[in-house]
């Protein structure tokens, strides 16, 4: 049985380019609160309820949906995923603004390693927690995301609000002679 050769960070990166853009305005090498990020991504989807005709909304609100990127090509350690959660906290004060229009703000992060992770740097992102609200909630909220993609080993690991889209993220195997397919998400 011949083995499947996994993605360098480049074609991986690729790739994700390739399927955001489905859905998203994406944006490659853009520099978000003094730090480059490899892609930035961002979806707008926007709500109403209206009355006869779509003319006359009754209310309507906005979510959005930003995703910074930043790939590794060596093993992540301790320092640069501290350096990352303090990144990710600065761009939301600068990415999100609050507003009545806007009801929430997700803001997902998410750290490519070809190399893979430190164990320390897979805890501390497993127990990563930043949300805000703003106004009591009224100009609505943000929540953060953390996502580790291991190319090298196929893996994901995330914060307990990134397991909401690390089924996305899960890298398929072949085993067997039957080629059947598993995921393998490690929350």
């Amino acid at each position: 049985m011949e083995s499947k050769k996994q993605p360098s960070l480049t074609e991986y990166l690729t790739e994700l380019v390739k399927r955001y853009q489905l859905h998203y305005n994406v944006e490659t090498n853009k520099f978000i609160a003094g730090q480059q990020v490899d892609i930035y991504a961002i979806s707008i989807i926007e709500h109403y309820r209206h009355v006869l005709t779509k003319k006359i909304q009754i209310d309507r609100y906005q979510e959005k949906e930003i995703i910074l990127v930043k790939g590794f090509e060596n093993l992540v350690t301790d320092s640069e995923i501290n350096d990352f959660s303090r990144f990710l906290i600065n761009a939301t004060q600068e990415l999100v603004t609050p507003s009545f229009e806007v009801m929430s703000h997700t803001v997902n992060g998410i750290m490519v390693s070809e190399e893979g992770f430190a164990p320390e740097v897979i805890a501390k992102a497993q127990k990563f927690k930043y949300s805000k609200t703003f106004f009591l909630g009224i100009k609505g909220w943000c929540d953060l995301r953390l996502l580790l993609l291991d190319v090298k080993n196929s893996c994901v690991f995330c914060n307990a609000k990134g397991r909401e889209v690390a089924p996305i993220y899960t890298f398929k195997k072949e085993i067997g002679g039957d080629k059947k397919t598993i995921n393998k998400v490690i929350n």
